[in-house]
């Protein structure tokens, strides 16, 4: 086995295993179905797909042909959901949203952080 980092998904049988359920599953065209829903009818589908995505979205995990559109179609949506009328009324919302816009934006090849991975263990994004 290959394995090239300490993450669950750094190796090549983990790989494969989420190509395998990408591949066997629905998952990524119900996922572009909540990312891409009206943020000002449905801005709680549009996070909970971003937060799938926050999960996720990740190099050996999500399908890789798609990663980078799909990491720019989260980041875009989850911009608009913190701007959405319903949740500008909280201002720790907002803050949550931007954690995870701020997150998600790591993963960019151009990011600064090393491997474009977050510094913050990977089960403790939300707590």
């Amino acid at each position: 086995m290959g394995m090239w980092a300490l993450q669950p998904w750094d190796n090549d049988a983990a790989a494969d295993w989420f190509g395998d359920l990408m591949d066997s599953t629905s998952l990524r065209a119900r996922w572009l179905e909540g990312i891409r829903a009206d943020p000002s009818d449905e801005p709680e589908v549009v996070r909970a797909a971003g937060a799938l995505f926050v999960m996720l979205g990740r190099v050996y995990v999500w399908p890789i042909g798609q990663y980078d559109q799909d990491l720019e179609l989260a980041i875009a949506a989850l911009a608009k959901v913190a701007q959405a009328d319903s949740f500008t009324e909280n201002p720790e919302l907002v803050a949550a949203i931007e954690a995870e816009i701020a997150e998600l934006k790591t993963r960019r090849k151009s990011a600064q952080a090393p491997s474009g991975e977050s510094q913050r263990p990977w089960w403790k994004f939300w707590g």
